[in-house]
């Protein structure tokens, strides 16, 4: 597989609405040149790659075909074979996710309130907030 062949394109039985479906299964029969009962199967339901190992060019003038028949599809990239995650089975146990898992949070003692959040008890601010409701400089009460 080259690095430019690695589209490929997906079609799950949607339709895109232009055509009902009787019409467009028969359309897909007549251009992909397939009988009832392989059109019937991929109208079924479950994703099927229709064409693999194409570049980005070529799969985009795959989609664009399928759209003027009426079937909703796209591109995906194709899945690279040497991926373990992949396998049926796999089963990723790394460390970092266990421990982010079962991180305990801060102990409540450990959270220390916003200190600009509280009044201040300068003799200033005090008269100020007495006079004016609020201190020159206090961004955090939200009063204008």
């Amino acid at each position: 597989m080259s690095e430019e062949n690695n589209y490929r394109v997906v079609f799950a039985g949607d339709l895109t609405g232009e055509f009902d479906l009787d019409t467009t299964r028969r359309r897909f029969s007549k251009v992909f040149r397939l009988d009832k009962v392989k059109v019937e199967r991929l109208f079924s339901g479950p994703e099927y790659s229709l064409k693999s190992e194409l570049t980005e060019k070529q799969a985009m003038k795959y989609a664009m075909k399928l759209a003027e028949i009426g079937c909703e599809c796209w591109i995906d990239l194709m899945p690279d074979p040497d991926d373990i995650s992949l396998q049926p089975g796999f089963v990723e146990r790394r460390k970092g996710q266990r421990r982010f898992l079962f991180r305990r949070g801060p102990r409540a003692g450990a959270i220390v309130p916003d200190r600009r959040l509280l009044r201040s008890r300068r003799k200033i601010d005090l008269i100020l907030f007495d006079k004016h409701g609020d201190f020159p400089g206090n961004t955090i009460s939200g009063r204008n």
